[in-house]
C-alpha cells in the first residue's frame, strides 16, 4: 500500500508545471531558512568579480568556520533556493552569489534570505541590453537591493572607487566597511601590481598600519576582489592578519586570469567566462605589459553588453587589440567583421574564423613554445576552452551555442565519438584538414545524432512594426518564455538565440531572422549548423484555423495553407517536426489571410493573451519532457 502511494504520489508530482515546482522550492527554501538562525548569510554582487569575491571569502572563512556557497558561477534564484536547501544548522557562513541578469532578478533572492553582509564590487554595463533603456542606472537600482536588505545590525563591503556603489552605500542602514584606494576607505589599496610571470600582490592599510598581501592571482583588476574579501573576512570576526595569511594559498577561479601552461611550453590565460566589451581592457592590458614570451596571441570570442553598431565595434576592437599583441584571432558570426580592421590583404596578424574548430586547426599550427595567449570569449556562447584541451587531447565535441554554461573539460561529450563531423573538410592556410578534424558544411542537414540540444523555433516577422501583430505569436511565447527562465538572447546569422533549462531539460529557443514565408532557409541553416534535426525542433506559430483561445498540437502534417510551415517543409525536406499551433482567429473575423494576420489583437483578445501565452509556456514544457528529444545529458538531475 505504502509502494503504491509512494508511486502514485511520483507520478503526481511529475504531472505538475515547471512553474509549481519552482515555487515549491522556494517556499521549502524558505521554511527551510526560519530553521537556520544561527548562520549568517553574505550576499555578493555587482557586474565584475563576483565568483572570485565568492571563492576567496570561502576559503578564508573555511579555514575557521563550516562555510556552505553556491557553486561556481551560478548565482539565480532557483540556485539560491537550492543553496539554502543544502545550507544545515552547522554552517556559520552561507555565501551567495547573486546575479543581477535583468530586472527584478534580485527580487526573489531577497525574499528568500536576509543577508548580514553585503558586497558589491563594482557596477558595469553588464547585461546591459537586459536593462533596454533603462541603463546603467537600472543596473546600478537592481544591485543596491543587496545593500538595501541589509539590517541595522548588517556590514555592507563596498568599492569606494566606484561612484555609484559609494552612492548606494548612502542608503544602508548598516556600517560600512569601505574598500578600495579612496581616502575614506577602511581597507585602503596603496599599491597593486601584477606584471607576468608575477602574480598579484597589493599593499593595503587598515587601521593605521601597512600590510603587504601576497596572492596565486593575476591582474590588477582582482585587486577588488581581494578587498573585498579581506572586508568580508573583517566583518565575519576575523583579524585582518588571519585573512591576508589564508589568501596566498587561493587558487585563480577557472575562466578568471586562470593561467594554464602547456606541456609543450605554451601558456594560456583563461579569462573565458563572459566578455563585456567594458572587461576587455585590463586582461589585454596583462598581456601587453608582460614580459619574457616569445609572442603575445590574443583570441576573441562573442563579445557582449555594447550599444551602437556590431560592425563598428568588431571592426575597432581589433584595430586597438593589434597594437597589443603579435597576433589577434576572432572566432565566431562577429569574426568577418574584425577582418576589417586589417591594413591590407597580406597584414597576418588578424586572424578571422567563423567556427571555433577551424581556429583550433589554424593555433594547433601557429603556436609555439613560449608564447602567451590570452582566450577571452563568453563560455555559453564559445567555449574557447576547447582550443586549450584539443592542443594535447583531440576532442570530438565542436558544437556551436549548445547552450550548456559549465567549463567543457568538465562535460561527457567532450570526447565522445560524434557521426556529425564526418566526411567533412576545412580549409587552413590553404590545406585541406582530414574529415577527422574538420568541421560540417551547412548545404545540407545533418545526420542522426545524439549530441544536439533540442531546439524551439518561434515563427515570426522581425520589425518593431510586427512585433503585436497576430503573425508574431511565436516571437512573444518566446519571448516570455526567455524572461521566465532568465535567458539572454544573442544574435546570430540566422537569427536570435537564447538557451534555457525547461523542465529539467536544456533547450535552445530560436526566433529566425527572415519574414513568415522565408523562415525555411534560415532554420535549416541553424539546424545544420548546431547539429539539431528537425524531429527535435517544436515549431511554435500562429493558426487562423483554430480560434482564439485554443492551442493544439501535432506531431507533424502538411502546412494547411501557413506560408511559414510551407518554407520549413520545402527547406527541411520533411513534415516530420512537432507543432504548437496557437489560435488567432475569431469566429466574427472576415478578413482575408493575408491581410488579417498582419493587424494587432484586439483589446478583447490582449486582455486574455499574457494567460493564453502562459498556457503555451505550459504545454511546451509538457511536450519537451514527452517527447524527450535532445541527448541524455541535456536532461539535468
Amino acid at each position: 500500500m505504502l509502494h503504491r502511494f509512494q508511486s502514485g504520489m511520483k507520478e503526481f508530482y511529475a504531472t505538475l508545471s515547471w512553474r509549481y515546482r519552482l515555487l515549491s522550492k522556494l517556499i521549502l527554501a524558505r521554511l527551510h531558512r526560519l530553521k537556520l538562525t544561527e548562520t549568517q548569510f553574505i550576499g555578493i554582487t555587482g557586474s565584475a568579480g563576483k565568483t572570485t569575491t565568492k571563492e576567496l571569502c570561502t576559503e578564508i572563512l573555511s579555514n575557521f568556520y563550516p562555510v556552505m556557497c553556491t557553486p561556481q558561477s551560478m548565482n539565480t534564484p532557483i540556485i539560491i533556493a537550492e543553496t539554502m536547501l543544502a545550507t544545515e544548522k552547522r554552517h556559520k557562513f552561507c555565501i551567495m552569489e547573486l546575479g543581477a541578469f535583468k530586472p527584478g532578478a534580485l527580487d526573489l533572492p531577497m525574499k528568500l534570505f536576509r543577508p548580514r553582509i553585503g558586497v558589491l564590487t563594482n557596477i558595469e554595463k553588464d547585461h546591459y541590453r537586459a536593462f533596454k533603456g533603462r541603463g546603467i542606472d537600472g543596473i546600478a537600482q537592481e544591485k543596491s537591493k543587496l545593500i538595501e536588505a541589509l539590517p541595522k545590525d548588517g556590514i555592507a563591503v563596498l568599492n569606494l572607487d566606484d561612484p555609484r556603489v559609494k552612492a548606494i552605500g548612502a542608503r544602508c542602514k548598516g556600517r560600512i566597511i569601505g574598500v578600495g584606494r579612496s581616502a575614506e576607505a577602511t581597507i585602503k589599496l596603496c599599491e597593486a601590481t601584477s606584471r607576468w610571470p608575477d602574480s598579484l600582490k597589493l599593499t593595503i592599510e587598515y587601521q593605521g598600519k601597512s600590510f603587504e598581501v601576497l596572492t596565486q592571482l593575476h591582474g590588477v583588476q582582482l585587486a577588488m576582489s581581494v578587498l573585498a574579501a579581506l572586508g568580508v573576512a573583517i566583518a565575519a570576526g576575523l583579524s585582518i592578519e588571519e585573512a591576508i595569511d589564508r589568501l596566498a594559498q587561493v587558487a585563480p577561479t577557472d575562466g578568471r586570469m586562470q593561467i594554464i601552461t602547456g606541456e609543450d611550453g605554451v601558456v594560456f590565460i583563461r579569462d573565458d567566462m563572459k566578455a563585456p566589451l567594458w572587461s576587455l581592457q585590463a586582461p589585454v592590458e596583462f598581456l601587453k605589459e608582460a614580459t619574457g614570451v616569445l609572442r603575445k596571441i590574443i583570441v576573441v570570442g562573442s563579445i557582449s553588453d555594447f550599444s551602437g553598431d556590431s560592425s563598428m565595434v568588431y571592426k575597432r576592437c581589433a584595430r586597438e587589440l593589434k597594437e597589443c599583441a603579435d597576433l589577434v584571432v576572432f572566432i565566431g558570426n562577429n569574426a568577418h567583421r574584425a577582418l576589417r580592421a586589417r591594413k591590407d590583404e597580406d597584414d597576418q596578424s588578424l586572424q578571422g574564423f567563423s567556427t571555433l574548430r577551424e581556429a583550433s586547426a589554424y593555433l594547433q599550427a601557429t603556436l609555439r613554445p613560449g608564447d602567451l595567449v590570452l582566450l577571452k570569449g563568453s563560455n555559453k556562447s564559445d567555449h574557447l576552452l576547447r582550443i586549450l584541451l584539443d592542443r594535447y587531447r583531440p576532442i570530438q565535441c565542436w558544437l556551436e551555442h549548445c547552450g550548456l554554461d559549465q567549463f567543457c573539460d568538465s562535460c561527457s561529450r567532450l570526447y565522445q565519438e560524434n557521426p556529425m563531423f564526418a566526411n567533412t573538410n576545412i580549409q587552413v592556410d590553404g590545406n585541406t584538414t582530414p574529415a577527422s578534424e574538420s568541421t560540417f558544411s551547412i548545404s545540407k542537414l545533418p545526420e542522426e545524432t545524439n549530441e544536439a540540444l533540442p531546439v524551439i523555433v518561434g515563427l515570426g516577422n522581425p520589425g518593431q512594426e510586427y512585433e503585436k501583430t497576430l503573425h508574431n505569436v511565436g516571437y512573444q511565447i518566446l519571448d516570455k518564455l526567455a524572461t521566465y527562465h532568465g535567458g539572454v538572447w544573442q544574435n546570430t546569422e540566422e537569427g536570435q538565440v537564447c538557451s534555457i533549462v525547461l523542465d529539467g531539460f536544456m533547450v535552445t529557443l530560436f526566433k529566425p531572422s527572415a519574414y513568415m514565408n522565408q523562415v525555411g532557409p534560415k532554420i535549416r541553416q541553424y539546424l545544420a549548423r548546431t547539429g539539431c534535426l528537425p524531429k527535435h525542433c517544436l515549431v511554435v506559430y500562429d493558426d487562423l484555423d483554430i480560434e482564439f483561445g485554443k492551442i493544439r498540437f501535432k506531431r507533424d502534417g502538411s502546412d494547411a495553407g501557413h506560408l511559414g510551415i510551407r518554407s520549413c517543409l520545402q527547406s527541411l525536406e520533411t513534415h516530420a517536426f512537432p507543432r504548437l499551433r496557437f489560435g488567432v482567429r475569431f469566429p466574427e473575423d472576415n478578413v482575408k489571410a493575408k491581410e488579417l494576420v498582419l493587424t494587432q489583437f484586439s483589446k478583447e483578445a490582449q486582455q486574455c493573451l499574457p494567460q493564453l501565452l502562459d498556457q503555451a509556456i505550459i504545454m511546451i514544457t509538457q511536450v519537451i519532457s514527452e517527447l524527450g528529444v535532445g541527448p541524455p545529458q541535456s536532461k539535468l538531475s
